[in-house]
């Protein structure tokens, strides 16, 4: 009896003892892999020689792994980075990044089947990370393959869009320039819906081409698209870097070209004389109304009597001292003589000099084309008219509504001015 009581309390010393092991050893596994973590983020926050730090404590620790793989790579040790980085991806086979590492050594070696295969495999790992595929475009273009190196840019730019903006939209700027290389550009404006920072890019293009031809061809890639139809926005940007270039005929015909049926209606010299639709702040050649915030100045269409149509324009001010250039159109006007004509109703218009429309030459030449008489107090509607002489070498102009004088105190206005029928028509 005796004896089978010791036995027992032998077995129970036993397991308790082993229990005891197990308990140490996995707490010294949950330590090591904690203190390893804790050391390879003390090496990206620029202390490297955690990294081997991190290694003592566990030395199949993938991230210190890939890193210091990593690290021998800038310092032009790939001996010495290849078994770290194979280590690091038999640690953590599903992280691309080291693959990546190793694809990019086996290219520099000349394998070039085994750097595409790695390649592959990391984009079946992670196809949406955006260090992984900036990797990718890296690679492929280093293989150029200018194709696969944009559609992998295009993702990353998805994962990270302000981040990567800076450095890479003039790269794909300068593929967009090239007739040879454009065409890589095809799966992203077939549907940029798909790639968030294709307007950013739009516009960067817009502003940044050395020549407008390479604008055009992006305009030309996107209208060719079955799923995604150019946008205003774009169309407005094109138009705005074709005036830019003063390519004014170019920019008025893509214009209308692109109007609307019902927008033809009001086609002529002056685009909507008559302000019956709204306002819309393009680059083309519509009304502008951009008035300053906390100026006090209203520019609004509203019915009122003796308009000619539903509705006439109503500019109003609240007494403000400001220099008013806020309502304006560009126009595309021939070399020759034409009458602008329009009527006004001002409606206790405080001013010591008041308004005035004038048109003139932005594209070209420069100066004043022309300019009508000033418009202030209080009054029925009136008609008035002034003659524009458009030189040969004006080959834009813009029409503006005015403060007129050259003191602050000329420009403090108070009340309202009606505007409705404004025309522009040839003489010779």
């Amino acid at each position: 009896m005796s004896a089978r009581l010791n036995d027992s309390h032998a077995g129970v010393t036993g397991r308790r003892t082993a229990l005891v092991v197990i308990a140490a050893v996995v707490t010294w596994q949950i330590l090591s892999i904690n203190l390893s973590d804790f050391f390879v983020a003390q090496a990206r926050d620029g202390d490297p020689e955690q990294l081997q730090t991190a290694l003592w404590w566990d030395q199949h620790h993938p991230a210190a792994l890939a890193q210091s793989g990593a690290n021998a790579i800038r310092q032009e040790q790939p001996a010495a980075a290849l078994p770290l980085l194979q280590a690091a991806i038999a640690a953590n086979p599903a992280d691309a990044r080291p693959q990546m590492d190793v694809a990019a050594l086996y290219l520099a070696d000349d394998n070039v089947a085994q750097g595409d295969r790695l390649a592959t495999v990391a984009n079946t790992l992670m196809p949406v990370q955006y260090a992984v595929q900036l990797d990718l475009a890296v690679y492929w273009s280093a293989r150029e393959n200018i194709e696969q190196a944009v559609q992998h840019l295009a993702t990353a730019l998805v994962g990270n869009q302000r981040g990567l903006r800076e450095s890479y939209f003039p790269q794909l700027l300068g593929i967009a320039a090239q007739a040879q290389t454009q065409g890589a550009l095809l799966p992203i404006t077939e549907n940029p819906s798909i790639y968030p920072w294709w307007e950013a890019f739009f516009k960067y293009a817009a502003s940044n081409a050395e020549n407008v031809a390479t604008v055009t061809a992006l305009v030309e890639m996107r209208e060719a698209s079955t799923q995604v139809p150019l946008s205003a926005r774009e169309r407005d940007l094109y138009i705005g870097r074709l005036r830019k270039d003063e390519l004014i005929a170019e920019a008025y015909l893509y214009w209308v070209n692109g109007l609307d049926k019902e927008d033809m209606q009001y086609l002529g010299y002056v685009f909507d004389g008559g302000f019956e639709r709204e306002i819309v702040n393009k680059t083309g050649f519509e009304w502008r109304a951009s008035p300053p915030k906390n100026s006090g100045i209203r520019i609004t269409s509203g019915d009122t009597y003796g308009s000619e149509g539903d509705t006439a324009l109503r500019v109003s001010f609240s007494g403000k001292r400001i220099r008013f250039r806020h309502l304006s159109q560009n126009l595309y006007l021939s070399e020759g003589t034409y009458a602008f004509s329009g009527r006004v109703r001002p409606d206790t218009l405080k001013a010591r000099r008041g308004l005035q429309w004038r048109v003139d030459c932005n594209a070209g030449a420069r100066g004043l084309l022309g300019n009508s008489d000033t418009f202030a107090g209080t009054g029925d509607w009136r008609d008035f008219v002034f003659d524009i002489t458009v030189p040969a070498d004006c080959v834009g102009q813009v029409l503006t509504l005015r403060s007129v004088g050259t003191r602050d105190v000329d420009h403090e206005i108070e009340g309202t001015l009606w505007v409705d029928a404004l025309r522009i028509e040839r003489k010779r």
